[in-house]
């Protein structure tokens, strides 16, 4: 337990989520009223709180309860195992707040997400993708795949916009979330030669070539480049473009043939063919069900 903020953490039991109350571990009895009484909850990360029944140890129930949580556990999906955390908002008057902690840190993660793709500048896109690999314990590397690839199957490709400097007209750059998104899954390497070089501030030198200039930043869209693939994908003769699941795996650039680079391609293949497995096997179990 955190004396500072009063807080512990118990795991939820299927016995409990069943009564729809949690039980209150005896050392932590001490945050709450010595007889059965009305104390003001707030759930998560809401604010307004509800009255529940607190219900001390005594020699019919025998542990501490608080009662009244069964919508709660209802709204959340609680499953037996899951951790949910206990915190003394108030000791007067007394105020709690219960949180599941996955609920918690599904919505932080939701709101990293939001501010990543949200981001107006690299070193801004970087922090958040910090700040979402360490919510989620993951690499960012991996972070930064998973991130694309939901950003494919979540959005379809759409006519890019422009904008009007003073000079002449150009395409709006990419955003500064995808950018470092690609950056990460790509090491910042050219996908066809995998050539970079660092710059003084340390980060790796790439380009972003749209396959389809007038089509927006859609991945499926995007290529991490060098500068003089960059230049050969606008100024030579490119041809036969192949495609896996959208994703750009080959070109042949005047004449000759390359590959290109694309692990994004293995992981969308995957969930489908996993997606494909669970409805055959559902289709399995509901042939057996009728029989």
């Amino acid at each position: 337990m955190s004396t500072d903020k009063q807080r512990f953490t118990i795991r939820a039991s299927a016995s409990r989520l069943d009564k729809g109350l949690l039980a209150i571990p005896q050392r932590f009895r001490g945050l709450f009223p010595g007889a059965r009484s009305e104390i003001r909850v707030v759930f998560d990360d809401e604010e307004n709180p509800r009255t529940l029944t607190f219900q001390p140890y005594d020699s019919v129930v025998k542990e501490n309860r608080i009662l009244g949580l069964r919508r709660w556990f209802s709204q959340r999906g609680m499953q037996e195992g899951d951790l949910i955390s206990i915190t003394l908002e108030n000791p007067e008057p007394r105020l709690y707040r219960i949180a599941l902690d996955r609920f918690v840190r599904d919505r932080q993660a939701q709101r990293a997400r939001q501010e990543l793709q949200a981001a107006q500048t690299d070193s801004e896109a970087e922090q958040r993708l910090t700040a979402l690999s360490r919510l989620i314990r993951r690499r960012p590397r991996d972070v930064a795949q998973d991130e694309l690839l939901k950003i494919a199957e979540q959005s379809t490709p759409r006519s890019r916009p422009t904008v009007i400097p003073r000079v002449a007209e150009r395409h709006e750059v990419v955003p500064s979330g995808i950018r470092v998104l690609l950056r990460s899954v790509h090491d910042g390497k050219c996908q066809l030669c995998s050539f970079t070089f660092e710059k003084r501030n340390g980060e790796p030198y790439f380009e972003v070539h749209h396959l389809d200039p007038n089509l927006g930043h859609h991945p499926t869209n995007l290529l991490v480049v060098c500068a003089n693939c960059h230049a050969q994908f606008e100024h030579a003769t490119v041809t036969d473009l192949r495609r896996v699941s959208d994703w750009l795996v080959g070109v042949t650039i005047n004449g000759k043939r390359v590959a290109v680079r694309q692990p994004l391609v293995h992981d969308s293949q995957w969930k489908a063919l996993l997606g494909l497995t669970i409805v055959i096997a559902a289709m399995r179990v509901g042939r057996l069900l009728v029989r």
